[in-house]
């Protein structure tokens, strides 16, 4: 597993044109690596080459959605696939230029998730469709379903 040194990050820049992003929870030794519900906070990214079919991991430094944005920017990501976003963040990431697609289930596994984006079974959020990114908000469990999931917090 690659996790980037930030001190890198200049040489960094760019780096990454064509890859998506993903927010992910820590990856652990023998478990495959989920996706997390997270976005502003999260710790690591998975970075996913869509032509080499390879994933790179690399810590967040931002603590906020809009830091995300500019990191993951500065990085080249042009497509995010998240389970959550703020208004804020969505906006920085519309004028970076972003594709920002809904992840849908915070139960899956990153391999699911990249299956999933590779045969276009996620949707990408735009202004109609937002509210998507607010049903898994940070720590906020009031969800405003407009269809029956079955989530179960532990």
């Amino acid at each position: 597993m690659i996790v980037l040194d930030l001190n890198q990050s200049k040489k960094n820049q760019g780096k990454y044109n064509g890859y998506a992003a993903i927010p992910i929870k820590a990856p652990r030794e023998n478990q495959p690596i989920k996706i997390s519900p997270a976005f502003g906070k999260v710790k690591f990214f998975a970075l996913y080459d869509k032509n080499l079919k390879k994933i790179e991991i690399v810590e967040n430094p931002a603590d906020n959605g809009g830091g995300v944005v500019r990191f993951l920017n500065s990085l080249g990501i042009k497509e995010l696939i998240t389970l959550h976003m703020g208004k804020g963040a969505y906006n920085i990431a519309l004028t970076c230029g972003m594709k920002i697609y809904f992840a849908k289930d915070d139960k899956q596994t990153l391999d699911e998730v990249i299956a999933k984006f590779e045969s276009n079974q996620l949707p990408i959020i735009t202004e109609e469709n937002f509210e998507l990114l607010s049903q898994f908000g940070c720590g906020s469990h009031e969800h405003h379903h407009h269809e029956h999931h079955d989530h179960h917090y532990d």
